[in-house]
C-alpha cells in the first residue's frame, strides 16, 4: 500500500474517535461555564460539570491565579443565577467580595473540594481545596453526589462558579495589607476568599465551549490531543503548522 494511504489512514482513526469527544450516557445533562476574571483581571478559565441524576462530574482548568496557593471554588446558587457586574463593590473598596457578589451569583451550595465533604460547611476548608501550581493554573475534576436540590439547580442553568483567592498587592500570598480581612471570616485575608473568577452554568452549546484558559468543550488530555490530530492533519495536507503560546499563569 502506498504510504501516503497509509499515514491518511492512520490519522484518520485516531482523530474521527477524538472529535466524538467523551461518551457519555443518554441521560447526562453536559453543562459547561466560561470563568471571567472578578478582581483577578489576568485569570481565565472553563468548567465543564456532567450531571447523572444527582451524581455530577466537574472539570475546571483555570489560570492567571495566586501561584502555589490553595484557592476556594463552589456552585454559588440562590442568586439571580449570574455573575457580578464590575459596579456590585458597594463600600467602594475597589473589590468586589464575596458578599457583595451573592445578590447575583447566590450562596455557597457545593464546595469542590478535592476529597471529603463537598457541603456547605467545607466552604472555607483551604486545605482540601484545589492548590495552583507555580504559574498559577489550577486543574480540577472530581465526580460526587450532591443534594437533589443542586442537581435541579444544575440542570435548569440556575447556578454559577466561583474560584476565590486574589493577589492584590502582587506579593504572591494571601495577606491583610492590600485588602483587609475576610467578609467571610474576620480571621482570614479578604485576598483568600474574594472572588477570582466567576462563570454561569448552563447548557452546553452544540459544538463546546469556545476555547478558555486551559479549557474548552474538552479539556485537558482530550483537548489536547484533539487539537494535535488536527493539526497532523493539516500538516499532511497544508505543510504548516502554527502553534499560540497560552499566558502563564501566576
Amino acid at each position: 500500500m502506498d504510504k501516503r494511504t497509509v499515514a491518511a489512514a492512520a490519522l484518520a482513526l485516531p482523530l474521527g474517535v477524538l472529535a466524538a469527544g467523551p461518551v457519555h450516557a443518554d441521560d447526562t445533562t453536559t453543562l459547561q461555564a466560561q470563568l471571567a476574571p472578578v478582581n483577578e483581571p489576568d485569570a481565565s478559565g472553563t468548567g465543564t460539570v456532567h450531571l447523572d441524576g444527582t451524581r455530577v462530574t466537574v472539570d475546571i482548568e483555570a489560570g492567571g491565579l495566586v501561584g502555589n496557593l490553595a484557592h476556594a471554588q463552589h456552585f454559588h446558587i440562590g442568586g439571580q443565577n449570574t455573575c457580578p457586574p464590575h459596579d456590585a463593590n458597594e463600600d467602594g473598596d475597589g473589590f468586589i467580595s464575596t458578599t457583595e457578589a451573592q445578590p447575583y451569583a447566590g450562596g455557597i451550595k457545593t464546595s469542590l473540594t478535592t476529597e471529603g465533604d463537598t457541603s456547605p460547611a467545607s466552604g472555607l476548608e483551604v486545605g482540601r481545596m484545589p492548590l495552583a501550581d507555580g504559574e498559577g493554573h489550577v486543574s480540577y475534576q472530581r465526580s460526587f453526589e450532591v443534594p437533589e436540590d443542586v442537581a435541579a439547580s444544575l440542570e435548569a442553568g440556575e447556578a454559577v462558579i466561583e474560584i476565590h483567592g486574589i493577589d492584590a498587592n502582587g506579593n504572591g500570598r494571601y495577606d491583610f495589607e492590600a485588602a483587609g480581612e475576610s467578609d467571610l471570616d474576620p480571621a482570614l485575608p479578604a485576598e483568600a476568599t474574594h472572588p477570582a473568577l466567576c462563570g454561569e452554568v448552563r447548557t452546553a452549546p452544540d459544538g463546546g465551549m469556545a476555547a478558555g484558559h486551559g479549557g474548552s468543550a474538552g479539556t485537558g488530555a482530550n483537548a489536547g490531543l484533539i487539537g494535535l490530530g488536527a493539526a497532523l492533519v493539516l500538516a499532511a495536507g497544508a505543510g504548516a503548522l502554527r502553534a499560540r503560546r497560552p499566558r502563564p499563569e501566576r
